[in-house]
């Protein structure tokens, strides 16, 4: 997978957020993921390569779900939704009268008769 330069931005204004909330400094995080300092200050701002295996892990240090604010995963994630046919099967206790449909709901009238 390829990450943009938007990526990019996007992880590291997520990154200035959330450490001010977090009182991380640069030298947590960086240890926290196994890397130095200049490590992490190169993925973040550049020149160093964006991988999935580092955004997976900044985000899980940050409770973070890179599918909602990485541009490149949210196109990615949007391209894979499917059209999925269902069926639902109902039963009423008595004789249907009618059904009808209005938007997404399904009303169904029905006459019950009570036993005495």
């Amino acid at each position: 997978m390829t990450f943009t330069e938007e990526d990019r931005q996007a992880l590291y204004a997520v990154w200035m957020t959330r450490k001010v909330r977090l009182h991380l400094t640069q030298m947590e995080m960086a240890k926290r993921l196994g890397l130095t300092q200049t490590e992490f200050s190169a993925v973040l701002r550049g020149p160093a390569l964006l991988e999935m295996t580092f955004v997976e892990s900044f985000c899980a240090s940050l409770n973070e779900d890179p599918y909602t604010f990485l541009p490149t995963l949210i196109r990615m994630r949007d391209e894979e939704k499917q059209t999925i046919s269902l069926v639902s099967r109902v039963t009423v206790d008595g004789n249907i009268d009618s059904v009808q449909v209005e938007g997404n709901q399904v009303v169904i009238q029905y006459t019950y008769t009570q036993s005495v």
